[in-house]
């Protein structure tokens, strides 16, 4: 059974080089592609003398569907196209439910706030709530960068952790494409820590055999999303992996979190693995 992404796109450039990036990805991979549209049907309006649901734009729908088949048809590997009429995140389950993909594939749009970015980035709390892992694919990623990745920069904490299944199940195709992996750790300025916990949790995790015998690169900054992206030029990565243990999105939204500030700005491919940390 060949392997298979789903892409979970839309209108915006930002799904529009989520598209391209996936094709590039699984070309070398033979992995095929399932386009996923989600139209969320208007909710059902209460009246004086009962209930009326809004007239749905027929029209509109099948333009979609067949915008979403010609994008589709324009792709250079196998690639099927769907449009799902249901709630967001029921859409997006039912999709996986389908298709039972390796790797979820959305885009991301440059925001300047949290409030934006809930509204544009509604994918981001997805690997933590399916267990799949998610790549996020920025909506400027220049077309130089559209092919696979050769080094992969994976951020941890100085903590033992372990992969869920689903983030498992993309080693085989990690391992396929040939990249290089790196272990990157982030300390406070003044911290005295070796970060050998959260470095031996990535040789053992099973992502990458390389991950074993790769050295930790370690970064000092009090930020550290701004120490990642230090790490991430550094290395002269060209995606970074970042470990998604949750918190819920409401705590995201109004707390932050290191993956909210590292992916706000990114400039290559984030590749979100959900993950559960040691205490």
């Amino acid at each position: 059974m060949k392997p298979n992404f789903v892409v979970l796109t839309d209108s915006s450039p930002a799904g529009e080089r989520a598209q391209a990036y996936a094709a590039a990805l699984a070309a070398p991979l033979g992995a095929e592609l399932h386009l996923v549209h989600v139209f969320a049907p208007m909710a059902v309006t209460t009246l004086e003398y009962g209930f009326t649901m809004p007239m749905l734009d027929v029209d509109y729908v099948r333009a979609l569907r067949n915008s979403l088949a010609s994008a589709a048809a324009g792709l250079s590997v196998p690639t099927t196209s769907e449009v799902i009429e249901n709630e967001w995140y029921t859409a997006v389950e039912q999709a996986l439910d389908t298709y039972r993909p390796l790797l979820l594939i959305a885009g991301l749009t440059a925001t300047h706030g949290r409030l934006e970015e809930w509204l544009n980035n509604r994918a981001l709390p997805l690997a933590h709530r399916t267990g799949y892992p998610l790549l996020l694919v920025p909506e400027h990623l220049p077309a130089a960068a559209l092919r696979p990745p050769r080094r992969l920069v994976l951020a941890v904490e100085d903590r033992p952790f372990t992969l869920t299944p689903e983030a498992l199940a993309l080693a085989p195709l990690l391992q396929a494409l040939g990249c290089a992996f790196v272990t990157t750790t982030v300390f406070p300025p003044q911290q005295a820590t070796s970060g050998e916990a959260g470095w031996l949790a990535a040789q053992r995790c099973g992502l990458a055999p390389t991950l074993a015998g790769s050295a930790l690169h370690r970064v000092v900054d009090a930020r550290p999303a701004a120490g990642i992206w230090q790490a991430t030029d550094e290395l002269e990565a060209d995606m970074l992996a970042l470990l998604d243990q949750g918190h819920g999105w409401m705590h995201k939204m109004f707390s932050g979190s290191v993956i909210a500030h590292a992916v706000r700005f990114s400039q290559v491919p984030v590749l979100l693995l959900s993950a559960r940390m040691a205490a």
